[in-house]
């Protein structure tokens, strides 16, 4: 990964590293680095709204294809689901 541009969705950002370096421009940059995890919840949300208000006119696959996940993940992120860390807990069959 290039580290010297950030990604396209954020490519305004990289105002804040242009020019000869200054307190202000540190700064500037340490309050966007605090602010990401508030960004990622927030960029979740409008995601999981999007998808909902699409899976009345589309497929789960459709979407899906789309956002690069299985149909299943689609409904869970309409319904606001989590991915939560760690290893995934499976349903064991009766023994």
């Amino acid at each position: 990964m290039d580290h010297s541009h950030p990604p396209e969705p954020y490519a305004h950002l990289a105002r804040l590293a242009d020019g000869e370096p200054t307190l202000a421009q540190a700064e500037a940059l340490t309050r966007a680095l605090n602010n990401a995890p508030d960004l990622q919840r927030w960029l979740k949300a409008q995601k999981a709204r999007v998808v909902s208000d699409l899976m009345a006119t589309h497929s789960r696959e459709e979407i899906g294809a789309r956002i690069g996940c299985k149909p299943q993940r689609v409904s869970d992120i309409a319904a606001g689901h989590r991915r939560q860390p760690g290893p995934r807990r499976t349903v064991k069959p009766d023994a």
